[in-house]
């Protein structure tokens, strides 16, 4: 889907929400819901072309496949924990929003445990110790 089309959901689903929020304050939150779940969908399903380039230029660098995959979780946990906060604030529901942003940088800390113990690792080859 192009950015054309994104922009033009985006705003139908702007501008049904508005005029139904007065009416029914429910309803409109579906609407925007709808409209988030369907562009976020159509994100998901161009992103192929994205983690094909990843990949070249991993393998162009010579880095290793488990880089790959944990860049790739993180990214995904910050795109899924930012549509849920964005979906959570716009309910209304900021206490909600705050605890899905905790924990979407605690999981994305957990994720990358694998990077920070080969860096480490690599400081101490360079210095002489070892974990």
């Amino acid at each position: 889907m192009s950015i054309s089309a994104i922009c033009f959901i985006a705003v139908l689903t702007a501008v049904l929400s508005l005029s139904i929020r007065r009416q029914n304050h429910e309803i409109s939150f579906l609407i925007t819901l709808c409209g988030g779940i369907i562009i976020f969908i159509s994100v998901l399903l161009n992103i192929s072309s994205l983690f094909e380039t990843v990949k070249r230029l991993f393998d162009s660098a010579s880095i290793e496949q488990s880089y790959i995959v944990i860049l790739l979780k993180v990214i995904g946990l910050c795109f899924m924990s930012e549509f849920a906060v964005d979906c959570c604030i716009d309910a209304g529901q900021r206490a909600l929003a705050d605890n899905v942003s905790m924990a979407g940088k605690v999981l994305i800390l957990v994720s990358a445990l694998p990077l920070y113990k080969d860096v480490l690792n690599t400081v101490l080859s360079l210095t002489g110790g070892s974990v």
